[in-house]
């Protein structure tokens, strides 16, 4: 009797053991604690694990920008026991449609009394045009849940039950575990009460500890008040001023601030960051930030920002940071290195303009005089943060050699000024005398009738990459900003008052700008998107003066100098390869393995 074999795939059942959670990354993604994401990815492959407090659907995207429209969305649950998971994603309208090539694989569902808890994974890119490549930039994560399962229709409106935050899926962590018993000092606020407001800044200075000879910081790491995990979006650690004087230790205040002390001006150079999402930051083996000598930090500067989206009341928050410490001291000192544009007015932006570059140099001659002075074989560079403000879009920190660029530092496409924590690199990248750095930032100010300036408040702008590095060397800035008379040419100044005796200082021709300062007058040029677009071309062309400091205030030669900046090609971006059967939908590999299946019954059914 010839006999007829049919071959089925087994649905994915529902498990009961507790998933090994261990080596992901996590995230709260609400301020209630009822929506956790965990990541890890390998090689071309990204797994996620959602537990919601939900019995019904959970929603996963990625967005172009924090919103609905143009998402990238994953839709699953488990009804009656069943578990299931739908690719989705959005139109222009934030209209919902089903992907026709599924690309999303559901690996583990759970559903016990009180949450839903769903495994998946997907390949980094796709080449779907549906779906949102995951890289190395700023990833803005969307989630929402319901209390109720999909229908035949589709999923109901998940209303309040929604949010988004900002997650870098893909950055490598260096893995350095250090000893229980490595001691440790905390910077933590102390009953600091959260506005009832969207979003507050918190500055708070702090002293480092008395030590009688030499210790490395080996790790940093968060200290988020429990239940706050929501709340506390991002700290920072300033290095300050070493002369600020105890007296600054006795109170916080809200940051970018009027009335904010003027002391906290002088904390500009970033010792740590980390940003919701992030682990905290460790040290290589062989290298640790100095504490304990005459001319390591003294006084540091702590920036907390708190989200409060749903502006709740009488949160009182305690927050802050771990740092480790070892009188064992690694084998190098690592250093902080600050790149790109000079901090100053002469940054200059015009408003209306979709997309505009600014470039910040750190010279060949700059790095050439301090390295062959200090460290002739290089510095060795493990991490790097970008950092722009409010307007900034797109940054990147890029490497020249011989005039030849090198594979970029770092970047981030999709920057969010709300979300800033360093990058490990994948390889160290030695800089050597002669390379040239360029930090590029490029801007958004469509929303904007008036200027935006290079400052240190939200609304001004900056474009700078620090760069962590060792052995620590002595430069702390390596900067350019270009030169402000042939800026005032391009909207037609012929002459200012000198001497110089204000600031800004004040234009004296032509006459429709006589006795206007010069952000007066920039503000009272009539800007278009073609005039801000010339601008921004002359602005890349014009003599740039270099900044190159020592530690402590001290300046190499070359600072000051003014210089014409190097011609360089507008960096062009790689787009992703894409194997030949990915173009194939899902829906066709179906169609596909069906048929083969059928032939393979038909085969088997006949020799038998």
């Amino acid at each position: 009797m010839k006999m007829l074999v049919y071959m089925f795939l087994l649905p994915l059942f529902t498990a009961s053991a507790n998933l090994d959670l261990q080596s992901y990354h996590n995230a709260v993604l609400d301020s209630q604690g009822k929506y956790k994401l965990y990541w890890m990815h390998k090689e071309n492959k990204i797994t996620f694990v959602v537990q919601v407090e939900t019995l019904g659907y959970v929603g996963l995207g990625f967005s172009p920008n924090g919103a609905m429209a143009s998402s990238d969305i994953v839709i699953g649950g488990v009804e009656k026991g069943k578990p299931y998971l739908q690719d989705y994603f959005t139109d222009e309208t934030r209209g919902l449609h089903r992907d026709p090539q599924q690309n999303y694989k559901l690996e583990y569902a759970m559903e016990n009394e009180t949450h839903t808890i769903l495994k998946f994974s997907r390949p980094l890119q796709t080449c779907d045009p549906h779906d949102k490549n995951i890289t190395e930039s700023t990833v803005r994560v969307i989630w929402a849940y319901h209390a109720n399962d999909i229908e035949g229709t589709g999923p109901v409106y998940h209303g309040l039950n929604r949010g988004q935050k900002s997650l870098r899926l893909l950055n490598p962590e260096i893995k350095n575990d250090i000893p229980d018993e490595t001691p440790s000092f905390n910077f933590t606020n102390q009953y600091v009460p959260i506005p009832d407001k969207d979003t507050t800044y918190w500055c708070q200075m702090f002293k480092m500890p008395i030590l009688t000879k030499k210790h490395h910081i080996i790790k940093v790491e968060p200290l988020i008040q429990k239940g706050h995990e929501g709340f506390v979006h991002h700290i920072l650690l300033y290095q300050c001023e070493r002369e600020a004087g105890d007296t600054v230790l006795e109170y916080g205040h809200e940051c970018y601030h009027p009335n904010m002390p003027d002391v906290f001006l002088t904390c500009e150079t970033v010792l740590f960051a980390w940003a919701i999402g992030g682990e905290g930051f460790t040290y290589p083996p062989h290298a640790g930030l100095s504490i304990g000598t005459s001319t390591d930090p003294t006084y540091v500067l702590m920036e907390v920002h708190y989200d409060n989206p749903l502006q709740q009341e009488g949160l009182i928050d305690n927050s802050g940071i771990k740092l480790y410490y070892t009188p064992q001291t690694r084998k190098y000192d690592a250093g902080v290195l600050e790149a790109g544009i000079w901090v100053s007015l002469y940054h200059m932006i015009p408003p209306g303009m979709p997309a505009f570059s600014s470039e910040g140099h750190c010279t060949m001659e700059c790095l050439k005089e301090a390295l062959n002075h200090e460290q002739p074989d290089g510095i060795h560079v493990f991490a790097v943060l970008l950092h722009a403000h409010q307007a900034g879009q797109v940054l990147r920190a890029r490497h020249f050699r011989n005039g030849e660029e090198q594979k970029l530092l770092a970047y981030d496409n999709e920057f969010d000024f709300n979300f800033q924590e360093f990058q490990y690199l994948e390889e160290e990248r030695i800089i050597l005398p002669g390379d040239h750095l360029i930090t590029e930032c490029q801007y958004n100010t469509k929303s904007r009738s008036t200027m935006t300036w290079g400052g240190l408040s939200t609304r001004d702008e900056m474009c700078l990459s620090y760069l962590i590095y060792y052995p620590k060397i002595n430069l702390a800035r390596c900067e350019s900003i270009p030169e402000i008379k042939e800026q005032l040419q391009f909207i037609g100044v012929k002459e200012i008052y000198k001497p110089v005796t204000s600031w800004p200082f004040i234009i004296k021709s032509p006459k429709r700008y006589n006795n206007l300062t010069f952000t007066e007058a920039m503000n009272t040029y009539q800007w278009s998107k073609k005039k801000g677009n010339s601008f921004n071309e002359r602005v890349k062309e014009i003599p740039i003066n270099i900044r190159c400091s020592k530690h402590e205030s001290g300046e190499w030669n070359v600072q000051g100098m003014l210089l014409s900046p190097p011609e360089v090609r507008t960096y062009a971006s790689e787009a992703p390869e894409c194997a030949s059967f990915s173009s194939v939908s899902s829906s066709a590999i179906s169609t596909t393995v069906t048929y083969l299946l059928i032939v393979l019954s038909i085969v088997i059914y006949y020799t038998l």
